[in-house]
Parts: C-alpha cells; structure tokens; sequence
C-alpha cells in the first residue's frame, strides 16, 4: 500500500475514532457511527499501520503567545546588536505591541492555525516548503543538500559488492514504510510525526522558474532504480515480477546488474551530454536548462521521467577518496556530472569502496534519512555477508539471463543544450573553486568526558563553537541549530538561536585573563544551560523564529510593514551567520553541507563518545583557521573544567577535614577533656623562662595553653597561644587547612602573625605578616564586614582590624625533642575564634583559583 493510501486510510479511521472513543466526544459522534464501527476501524488502523500508532494523537504545532515570543526574542537580540540598536528596536517591538498591528496579525495567523488543523496539517508546512526551499533561488546542490558519509566495510570485495548490499537493504527499508510496519521514530516513549518518510523514496524536486515543486510517483508501478557512472544514466527494475513485491532481487541479482551497468558505462566512448550537471545551477537557470533538455529531443523527456520517478538515484563513481576532505567533498558535490541533486536522495558508492548518502532538503529534515542509513550500516553489519565471491561462469550465467538488462537513457544534446552544459560546467567549477571545506576531527574527547562535567554535550561544543567565532572574527554572530519539532503533526524543525548573553558573557570571561577558572566555568555551565532552555523551547514549539516567520507571511501585501521587520537589525539577527546542527551517530564518519549567506559558515559536527568532529564550509573565511580555534576552544574548556574539578576535589577535602576537627573539638568538651586557656594551669612545669604551662590530657591531641609571664615585656593586648601536638595527622592536617582558610577568607581579624610548619622538617616555616608588632591604627572595611566579625582585606589577604582584648596570636614550631613531630599553633579569638568556628562548622573551605592548598602530612 503506498504511504499516500495509507495516509488517507489512517486519518479517515483516526477521524472515526476521534469522535466515538475520545474521552467527553461522545457528543460529537455521528448518529450513524456504532461503537462496532469505531472498533472495527481501531482494529483495522491497528492491523494496517505499525508505524501510524499515535499519529491521530499528535498535537498541533502550537503558536506561542505573542508577548512571549517578543520578549525572548527581544533578549535574543541583546548580545548582536549596540545600545543604540537595542533602543530602537525596543521601541519598535513596543509599538508591534501596543499599536494593535501585532495583535491583529497575530489573530490571523491563530485563525489560519484553526484551518489547517481542521486539515490534519500544520499551520507552516506549506508556507515552509515554499519560503524556506521552493522560491530559495541559489544552487541547492552547494546550499541545500547534505550528506552522510558511512563506516567503511572491509569484508565487502568490491564496488558494486557494496552498492549492492546497501541497495538491498534500502529496499527493504522501503518495503517497510510501503507496508505501514516501520516503527514511529519515539521521543521519551513518544511518537514523532512520520509524515515526511512518505517523501523518502520515488520523490524529486523539479526546478522551475521563481519556485521550484516536488513530485511523488507511486510505490507500485515505479520499482526501478536509477544508477548514473561516467555521466551516463542506466535504469534497472529491482522486482522480477512488478506485480509481486516477494520478487525483488538478491543482493547477488543486484549485483550482477550493477556489474552490467558499470561495463556498459565504461566501455561506451560515445560522447553524451552530462546532463547531471544542469542540476548543480541556480535553479532559475535550472529551470531553463530542464526547459532546453527537453526541447533538444522528444526522448529527453522521457528519459528524465525515468529518473524523476525512480526510487532513487545510485552513483557508481570510478574516484577513490581517502582524506577526509576528499571523501567530504566527493560526496557534497562529486564531479557535479554524475549525480542527479535533485532527487529524493542518492547512494554514492566509490571505487574502494567507501560509501555515503547525498539527500535532498525540501521535504525532508535529516532525521528520516539517517534513520535510513543507520539501517543500511547496522543491518549490514549484523547479518551474514552474502556471497558475493563463489560465482562461476555457469552460475553468473544464469542469474544474468533471467535479469532483464539494465536500460541506458541516452539523452540526444543540440547546440543549445552543449551551450547550457558547458555554463553549467563553468558555475559548478567556479562554486567548488570558491569555497573551502575543511573536516576537523578533535579526538581529545567526546560525550563521555562532557556528561562528567554534568552537562549537555550538544550545548557544551555549541558554546566552543561561539568561543571559536569570537575568537577569530571578534564578534557575536546570529547562530542557527536545528531542532526537531516532530512531536507535533508535521512538525519539521525551529531554530534553537545559540548566540545569548550567557554565551557572550563566557566568551568575554575566558578572554579575561582576570577572570578566575571558577568564574569561567560558571559561567559556561550558565551559557549551556541557557542554550538547554532555549533547545527546549524549540523542542516545544516556544522559540521564536517561526512564529515571528508566521506574523510577516499572514500580512497583506498591501498592509504596512511593521517598523520592527522593517529595521535592519531584524534581517541581521535573522541572518545565519554561523549555521549548526549536529548528529549523533557513530556509523557515520563524515557530515556536512554549504553555508547559507555568503559571509558565513556552514557548520556540522558529530558528538561521539570519545570524539568530536567538525566539518567546516565557507567561501574562504578561514574554515581551516576556524577548525583549529574550535579545537583550540574544546582544550581550554576542558583545561578549566579539569582545573576546576581539582580545585572542589581539594575544598571537598578540606571541608571533610575541618568536618572532623569539629568533630573531635566536640567530643573532647564533650568528654570534659578540653579546658579554656585560663583553666588547667600548672605553675609548677614550666617550659621556657618565659612562660608558664598547664596541660591537659586529651585522648589523641595535646593542648598547652600559655599566656605571658611577668618578666616578658608588657604587650598592647593580653594574648594567648593555643598549642595542638597532634599525633594523628589526618586531624593535625585537618586543623592547618581550616586555620589557613580562615585567614585566607578574612575570618580572622587582628591578626599580627601566622606560621605554619606542617612539614616536621625541624624549622618552622617563616611568620607571613599581615600587621606589625603593634596594633594598626586604622580599620580597613569590606561589605558585610561588621555583620560577621570580619575584617576587610590587606594586600597580604590577611585582616586588618585592631585587636581586642582576648585576641591571640599564632605561631607554630617543632618540638625540640622530635623532628618527625610536626607541631600547630592556633589562636583562639574571644569568642569568635577558631575552636568556636570549627565547632560551628563556620570555616569557609572556598579557596581562590590561585591558592594552594597546604601540602599534607
């Protein structure tokens, strides 16, 4: 059954169905439908079409609501335009708004959404068939078609070995949506919208003069597939009886067949016209050229409706490409002779066998047709080989006399036709010569290290690519990703808009040599999330182009145009300067297609696991320059997430350490063991002449408290020292980091030195100075200073505040007595100090990018 009949079948029993078994439509059923017919039409819909399950159910492509789309898009524009420019069109944007024009065009366009919905469509397929594809006037072999380019298969002998299996399973493929039994594409346990692979096979497009139009032939009387090799097309019926579709033949048969057309091709020296290259022009001029092709001979015609109708075209192309950039551009454009550009889609198969897909953009997005070639890669790869080797001549014979051969089109030229040949000639060599295509594959990392930084990778190589352009070319650019809306009843795509004030704000902060790496990454994981957002919104039909795409195509030609299209800066920020989309699939190993304005780049990439690959095209923009500043931009993303990751590693470190100093803080009051400095003393074990010592024994922590004896020299405040002999050095590590950051943090005030030796090297390492001997005589503030106790910041990153009576100094020193001991001296500050502090858990573990910290025991 054709996907055309099956079409009109499921929606007339979808219909039916609607209106007896939805939920509260009982009242819109027609008297004369029984619940019998309803059930009998579910089973028939059931029966029929595996793959129109939850086709009837899908939404309408939904029309956002105007004061939102104006908003996102108003701060879409944000990071492209100047503070003037940004004025003006707020102004403009408010007058849409409030002047009712808006309003107006905006309940048109919801009153058109009505019509077509009655008509189980969208309210912008047709209108994007024609704007986006139809009346688009440059070549769509440079700037509309793309291409896939497959694994390579080894075990594969030959050339048409190769066609020949990926021809089978096309065919089957093919078979599938004929039989309504291909599985719905899914999204979260969804369906997607499967009405575009009606135009996967025996479609074309047809050039015509100011818009172009696409033609379907039927499933059942156009079995044939078209092969072109050297420039000269060949026909072959793939069925041994077109009235049976369990007639198609082998891969062998195929093969045999392929084997004919390419002696054939080869052997004939005939000159013919090449008439594969009309299709490479403008298509105004193609329009032309199809116009002198068929006047040049009545066979002309007929032969080019071979083509047009043919499941589809497969090139055998005597070239073996083996750089990336070969391959890439063999398959984006070939020789330009032997390939048809406007057919649905088309197999290229090279001398060694390397293998691709070139397809046709105006009624297909790219996600039917990879789906296509992952089954022609995967199922390939899954079933045994046939045997293409152990043929005798016997055995060819026979397969090869129940074949018919394949028929060679011989287009008849006239001096008219070899004139448009050869300017077609000249504009296709002139369009390669002019640009660059340059594939750039970055085997640093894929998908698997960015979902480690928790976050999109599609989004994450978005934000390289905006570093790369803004790098390069020192501005922000309208940047266009494609995003499926197939959720919705023929939903095709909507432009999920990459360049946004999160993204420039990254940029500009990894430009900044000022900007910490903590900043950086932080503001990158607000540019991808912010990118995320918007995806999303595309997803849901709720971003903005084709909405605003609406609003300027349901006015009347001779209505006013709104001073918000009217100005300059909306066809600028419209304009896709930097033009994305990405697959995900490993079986493919190239991707790409032209830029869509002249000034920009066309810019496909594939997220694998462990790689990122780019494909980069342009008229001479520095493609090449803008590959090397995207791999250059995915390092130093990477750099500053790893960079980043080391840094929280060592916080989270310290945190768990301070974690447990508090805790053992804790237990030891709790246990009674610890004694504040004026408790315990102990006149009678003297330490120094200087000082008067008191101990107390703690479990696993000696604690010495010491205060000035009478012979020392009189001080500006009373101070205490606090002396921690910690012999386990998980804790004495512990109790060093928290000291340090809280000095680092500015918990401290008053600090006139502090020393630390960790290192149990026998010398204490030297005081840092953060004050003088003598209390400072001024106060250096910081917002929120007086709130916590804080102080404000020296130049040593040390408080400054006058010290208050119970302040105490540190200083750390090793015991005499043990060089393998390592000793720390904290302070305790009144009652703010650091006991107090990591009793409450208040020690700040965020550290500078730049500090390092202390090394441990």
């Amino acid at each position: 059954m054709p996907p055309h009949t099956t079409e009109k079948l499921g929606s007339m029993l979808s219909s039916t169905l609607l209106g007896r078994l939805s939920p509260g439509s009982q009242k819109n059923a027609t008297t004369d439908t029984t619940e019998a017919d309803a059930a009998a039409a579910a089973a028939a819909l059931d029966a029929c079409s595996i793959m129109d399950k939850g086709q009837a159910d899908l939404p309408s492509l939904p029309i956002p609501p105007l004061e939102q789309t104006l908003s996102r898009y108003q701060e879409s524009i944000r990071p492209l335009t100047t503070d003037e420019e940004y004025e003006r069109m707020d102004k403009a944007i408010q007058e849409f708004k409030t002047s009712g024009q808006g309003a107006a065009l905006d309940e048109r366009l919801r009153e058109k959404a009505k019509e077509c919905q009655s008509r189980s469509t969208s309210w912008l397929a047709e209108w994007w068939d024609d704007w986006a594809y139809f009346t688009h006037r440059d070549s769509s072999t440079f700037y509309v078609n793309y291409y896939f380019g497959f694994q390579d298969d080894p075990r594969v002998p030959t050339q048409t070995a190769r066609a020949a299996l990926l021809v089978s399973l096309a065919l089957e493929f093919r078979q599938l949506i004929a039989t309504r039994t291909l599985t719905p594409d899914m999204a979260r346990n969804a369906p997607f919208c499967m009405n575009m692979y009606q135009y996967l096979f025996n479609y074309t497009r047809i050039s015509g003069l100011k818009e172009d139009c696409a033609v379907g032939f039927p499933y059942e009387t156009n079995n044939h597939i078209c092969v072109v090799r050297n420039g000269k097309f060949y026909i072959f019926e793939t069925q041994l009886d077109p009235s049976k579709p369990s007639s198609v033949l082998s891969p062998r048969e195929i093969m045999i067949q392929l084997e004919r057309i390419k002696k054939m091709a080869d052997d004939d020296k005939t000159s013919v016209p090449a008439v594969g290259i009309l299709s490479t022009g403008q298509r105004d001029q193609a329009a032309q050229d199809r116009v002198t092709l068929f006047e040049a001979h009545g066979s002309n015609k007929v032969h080019m409706a071979k083509i047009e109708s043919s499941m589809f075209v497969l090139c055998l192309d005597s070239t073996s490409p083996k750089t990336p950039e070969e391959f890439s551009r063999a398959l984006w454009h070939g020789d330009g002779a032997s390939r048809w550009f406007d057919k649905c889609f088309q197999l290229i198969v090279f001398a060694n066998g390397r293998a691709g897909m070139n397809g046709e953009h105006s009624k297909m997005d790219a996600t039917p047709t990879s789906r296509l070639c992952r089954y022609l890669i995967d199922e390939a790869q899954a079933r045994a080989l046939p045997d293409f080797r152990n043929l005798n001549a016997e055995d060819l014979y026979e397969i090869a006399s129940a074949l018919d051969k394949p028929l060679p089109l011989k287009f008849v030229s006239s001096s008219k036709l070899s004139k448009a040949i050869e300017n077609a000639h000249a504009y296709f060599k002139e369009t390669v010569d002019a640009h660059e295509m340059v594939p750039t594959e970055f085997k640093g990392y894929g998908k698997g290290l960015i979902k480690t930084f928790k976050m999109s990778p599609d989004a994450y190589v978005q934000m390289a690519l905006q570093l790369a352009y803004y790098r390069k070319h020192g501005e922000f650019v309208a940047t266009y990703e494609s995003a499926a809306t197939r959720k919705y009843r023929h939903g095709r795509t909507e432009t999920a808009r990459s360049c946004s004030n999160e993204s420039k704000a990254f940029c500009l902060a990894m430009e900044n040599e000022d900007v910490s790496f903590k900043a950086r990454a932080a503001a990158c994981r607000a540019a991808v999330a912010r990118h995320a957002q918007y995806t999303a919104w595309a997803v849901d039909g709720q971003a903005v182009d084709r909405h605003l795409l609406g609003l300027r195509l349901i006015r009347d030609s001779d209505e006013p145009i709104p001073s918000m299209f009217a100005d300059p800066v909306f066809a600028r920020t419209c304009r896709w300067r930097l033009s994305t989309s990405q697959i995900s699939d490993d079986c493919f190993i190239a991707y790409g297609w032209g830029e869509v304005v002249p000034d920009g780049y066309g810019c496909a990439y594939m997220v694998k696991e462990t790689e990122l690959d780019f494909c980069i095209t342009s008229l001479k923009l520095g493609s090449r320059e803008l590959g090397n500043y995207i791999v250059e931009a995915l390092e130093d993303m990477r750099f500053m997430f790893e960079e980043v990751r080391k840094i929280e590693k060592a916080e989270a470190a310290q945190a768990a350490q301070v974690a447990a100093a508090a805790e053992a803080l804790s237990h030891a009051e709790r246990s009674g063991e610890l004694a504040m400095a004026s408790k315990s003393m102990n006149p009678a074990s003297p330490t120094s002449a200087h000082f008067r010592e008191g101990r107390v024994a703690v479990p696993d922590y000696a604690l010495i408290a010491r205060s000035p004896s009478p012979a020392r020299p009189p001080m500006p405040a009373p101070r205490t020292s606090l002396f921690f002999q910690k012999h386990d050095p998980v804790l004495r590590t512990a109790l060093a980091r928290s000291a340090m950051a809280m000095a680092q943090e500015k918990y401290w005030s008053g600090i006139d030195e502090i020393a630390f030796d960790i290192g149990g090297s026998g010398s204490p390492v030297p005081p840092k100075k953060a004050l003088s001997s003598s209390p400072p005589s001024s106060t250096t503030s910081v917002p929120g200073a007086a709130a916590n106790g804080t102080s404000g910041a020296s130049e040593t990153g040390v408080g400054e505040r006058r010290p208050s009576t119970g302040q105490v100094v540190v200083a750390t020193r090793p015991r005499s007595d043990s060089g393998t001991q390592r000793t720390f001296m904290a302070i305790l500050m009144g009652e703010d100090g650091i006991l107090s502090r990591l009793r409450s858990r208040r020690v700040s573990s965020n550290l500078k990018d730049s500090s390092s910290p202390p090394t441990s025991p």
